[in-house]
């Protein structure tokens, strides 16, 4: 392999490993846009009960006590380790697939 052709073969080599990472990042974009709608909803139905809780005056303090838990632990964060996993197995796979690719490809001409 020429010199010219192996650093073709290198350059359309990475562009495909940066497609692939370009798509993983818009993947995990669209999984966290996903994940924080999810929490803002389980979060406003956490805050929402604990409000009609609040109002109602046969709730018992038992009661009022798990809806302040429940609201509580809906103020947590929202997770993303799901996303940010799958983002570096991504990540990784384009850079094991290219390195193979360029393995394959042998050493260059110099």
């Amino acid at each position: 392999m020429s010199k010219a052709s192996y650093d073709e073969a290198r350059a359309v080599a990475e562009a495909r490993r940066q497609t692939a990472i370009s798509n993983a990042h818009e993947a995990f974009r669209q999984a966290l846009a996903a994940e924080n709608a999810s929490h803002a909803a389980r979060y406003k139905a956490a805050r929402d009960a604990f409000d009609a809780g609040k109002a109602n005056p046969e709730a018992t303090p038992e009661e009022l006590r798990d809806l302040a838990n429940a609201f509580d632990a809906a103020a947590n964060p929202a997770d993303h380790s799901e996303a940010r996993a799958e983002l570096d197995r991504a990540v990784r796979a384009a850079d094991a697939a290219y390195h193979a690719e360029i393995a394959r490809m042998g050493p260059s001409m110099a």
